[in-house]
């Protein structure tokens, strides 16, 4: 019979904690022992403060699109302004429930990819693992959200940079290169950081090959998120 080690014996709360100062430590850990709980419980955290993120945001960005189409709401019909306008609360209400359920979407997802990205570096791991692997990593995103959201709701904007989109004009902003250098930040890297980590202790590989194959991960999805980006203003050039 294996004795637990003080690693072993960190809980979801210790886990929590741990993550940001001592993640190989939460990944030894949860190599040696895991739950369900050890992917819900980060998750439901997220998603619990996605809702209220959502209540504090989702107001800005329907004031910044009225704001947008205010000259064509002035020559609209009354009738249309105020159906126009409940659409928008309609909108908001949604956002708040698809928020958390998003969160949950995104988790699945995400460990998906993670635990192909580990199967090609060759690593033993299966999507079980690689749901609190991820689920942990995502908690640095939660912190980012912590501190951004209350810079948004002060300067009513949801735009706030926390990388490389600090130094750039808004001219920049506006092109495929400037939207991709926007996307690489400190919580960025910091969570793709320790979501390596946690796929090398937790499928036995070597750290800086997991670290080479999440940043490879992260640099397509920041390729994706700047092509929609664009596609997104094509659609909306007034936004």
């Amino acid at each position: 019979m294996e004795t637990p080690t003080a690693t072993s014996e960190i809980g979801v709360v210790g886990r929590l904690i741990r993550i940001f100062y001592a993640p190989g430590e939460v990944y030894e850990s949860l190599a040696s022992q895991r739950s369900a709980a050890d992917w819900f419980v980060p998750t439901a955290i997220a998603a619990l403060l996605g809702i209220v993120i959502a209540a504090a945001t989702i107001p800005l960005a329907t004031q910044a699109s009225l704001e947008q189409m205010q000259e064509q709401m002035q020559n609209m019909p009354a009738e249309q302004r105020e159906m126009m306008e409940s659409g928008q609360k309609i909108a908001q209400v949604g956002g708040m429930i698809a928020a958390p359920l998003m969160t949950f979407l995104f988790l699945l997802i995400a460990s998906a990819l993670l635990l192909l990205v580990g199967k090609m570096l060759g690593a033993e791991i299966n999507f079980g693992q690689a749901m609190p692997v991820y689920a942990y990593g995502s908690m640095i995103g939660t912190l980012k959200a912590i501190i951004i959201t209350p810079v948004m709701v002060a300067k009513e904007t949801m735009i706030v940079h926390t990388g490389l989109g600090i130094f750039l004009g808004d001219e920049m902003m506006q092109t495929f290169t400037g939207r991709m250098l926007a996307g690489i930040d400190i919580f960025t890297v910091w969570q793709a950081i320790v979501t390596a980590i946690g796929l090398a202790i937790v499928g036995q590989i070597p750290t800086g090959k997991a670290i080479g194959g999440v940043l490879v991960l992260v640099a397509i999805a920041i390729v994706i998120g700047a092509g929609l980006g664009g596609i997104g203003e094509a659609f909306n050039p007034g936004g």
